[in-house]
């Protein structure tokens, strides 16, 4: 997998306006970095959540016990019944399982799923300046063989060097090639390896999450439907006076 830049080299920024129709590749640095800086707000994220699903849970528990007892007096049936289901099934949903595997869930993407990136981070870092230490040193090398090209009725002394010079060169363009193919396998691998891991926390956190929400809201739907198939006929304020 090759990864450049619009100006054609591999780990620098695009710093030229793209021609129409050019597809424009992020920098593997420029990625990394919209990579951790993705994370830290996921993670932000995840906190909001896991703090507003206690509160919400919490606030729901609490309304379904005050229709409780805001019913309790009324003697109409259907609505001591249903507020009754409603409190107990909230409370059920509350201190159950589904809502726990949610919390736990929650808490391993905050605390474990995204560590490991971190030090792929830190190996793909050690890879890009062993090849970015390996082209600065190339540079010269071709500017020295540049210089000595070989000009007829040369000596040997001025042949030998040249031809030293030009094996080193040649040796270094070989390593720098092999850098530069490790450097991008290792983007490779980190790009695969994070988006296996948003994978997993997207379909953890979605089932997870569908389960509470699901329970909640058969609570709910449950609660309502009774209440509508037992309408109740308000009567005239006169005729309760």
């Amino acid at each position: 997998m090759k990864i450049f830049s619009t100006l054609g080299r591999p780990g620098t920024l695009a710093t030229t306006k793209p021609k129409k129709g050019e597809v424009v590749l992020a920098s593997p640095e420029a990625t990394v970095s919209k990579y951790k800086g993705a994370i830290k707000q996921h993670k932000k994220a995840l906190k909001e959540l896991h703090a507003c699903t206690e509160r919400f849970t919490r606030a729901l528990a609490a309304v379904a016990a005050s229709l409780q007892f805001l019913t309790s007096d009324t003697h109409i049936p259907v609505m001591v019944q249903s507020s009754g289901a409603l409190a107990s099934g909230i409370e059920e949903v509350q201190d159950g399982v589904l809502l726990q595997d949610l919390m736990e869930e929650l808490d391993y993407s905050l605390s474990t799923r995204f560590k490991q990136i971190a030090e792929d981070q830190r190996e793909l870092k050690e890879s890009r300046e062993r090849k970015s230490k390996a082209e600065k040193t190339l540079m010269p090398l071709r500017s020295q063989c540049d210089k000595l090209q070989l000009k007829k009725d040369v000596d040997a002394k001025m042949e030998a060097l040249y031809l030293t010079k030009t094996q080193k060169r040649d040796e270094h363009e070989v390593e720098c090639t092999r850098l530069r193919a490790e450097f991008e396998d290792a983007f490779h691998d980190f790009t695969t390896r994070f988006g296996i891991l948003v994978y997993e926390d997207m379909k953890g956190l979605m089932e997870h999450l569908h389960r509470v929400l699901s329970a909640l809201s058969y609570q709910v739907r449950k609660c309502k439907d009774n209440i509508l198939a037992h309408p109740i006929t308000p009567k005239p304020i006169a005729e309760m006076s």
